[in-house]
C-alpha cells in the first residue's frame, strides 16, 4: 500500500501567478483571494498598532506630569502641573477635569480626590480607538467571510465545469478536473480566511491587553 505524503507548503499560494495576471486558473484565483486576505488583515493590523501607539502617547503625557512626585509635593506643584498639562490643547482638558475633582485639605496639607482617577483616566478617554473600535472588532468576522466567499465561489466554478449528462469520457475528465480545481480554491481560501482571522484577533487582543494593563497601573 502506497503512503501519501502531505506537506504544509501546498497551502502556500502561488503568488507569482498574480504578477502575470493569471487569475483564471485555480492556483491564480486562490492566490488572489489569499492576497486580499493578507492585505486586509495587514492594513487593519497597522491601524491597531497606530491606535495602540496613540494611546501610549497619551498615557506617557500624563505620566510625565506626575513623574518623581510624591503626595506631599503634589499640592506644592499643582499649579505648575496644571499649566504644563493645559499647554497641550488635546490632552490638557482631561487633566483639568481631574484637577477640578481634587480638594485641598488644609489641616493635612495635601490634596484628596473626590472622584476616583479611573473616572477620568480609563480606556474610553485614553484608548477608545483600540478598545472600543467596532470596526477592529469586526475584522475577524470580515476575514472569515472573505474566506467563505472564496469557498463558495470555488465550489460554484468547479461545479459549473462538470457536465454529468455527457457520455464523452474526455468531457467528463475535463469537468472533474475543473471540479477539483474549484475545490482547491474553496478549501485554500477557507484555511487562509480562518488563519488570518485567528492571527489578527490574537494580535489585536495582545495590544488591547497591554494598554489596559498600562492604564490600570497608571490609575
Amino acid at each position: 500500500m502506497n503512503s501519501t505524503e502531505y506537506s504544509l507548503t501546498k497551502l502556500w499560494p502561488e503568488f507569482e501567478r498574480i504578477w502575470v495576471w493569471d487569475v483564471t486558473s485555480p492556483e491564480g484565483l486562490s492566490a488572489a483571494f489569499v492576497l486580499v486576505l493578507i492585505v486586509f488583515a495587514s492594513g487593519f493590523a497597522l491601524l491597531s498598532i497606530w491606535n495602540y501607539l496613540q494611546a501610549g502617547r497619551r498615557l506617557r503625557f500624563y505620566r510625565r506630569l506626575i513623574k518623581n512626585l510624591n503626595v506631599e509635593q503634589l499640592l506644592e506643584k499643582r499649579r505648575d502641573i496644571s499649566n504644563q498639562a493645559l499647554a497641550h490643547k488635546n490632552y490638557g482638558q482631561l487633566w483639568r477635569e481631574f484637577d477640578e475633582s481634587l480638594v485641598h485639605i488644609p489641616y493635612r496639607e495635601r490634596l484628596c480626590n473626590t472622584l476616583d482617577s479611573a473616572h477620568f483616566f480609563n480606556t474610553h478617554t485614553l484608548a477608545r480607538g483600540l478598545t472600543e473600535n467596532r470596526l477592529l472588532a469586526a475584522v475577524p468576522g470580515f476575514l472569515t467571510a472573505i474566506g467563505v466567499i472564496g469557498t463558495f465561489a470555488g465550489l460554484q466554478m468547479g461545479l459549473a465545469e462538470l457536465d454529468v449528462t455527457s457520455e464523452d469520457f474526455s468531457t467528463l475528465k475535463t469537468g472533474i478536473a475543473g471540479l477539483i480545481g474549484g475545490a482547491s480554491i474553496a478549501f485554500m481560501t477557507s484555511v487562509w480566511g480562518i488563519f488570518t482571522s485567528v492571527v489578527f484577533n490574537f494580535f489585536e487582543k495582545i495590544l488591547e491587553r497591554n494598554i489596559r494593563g498600562s492604564i490600570s497601573q497608571f490609575q
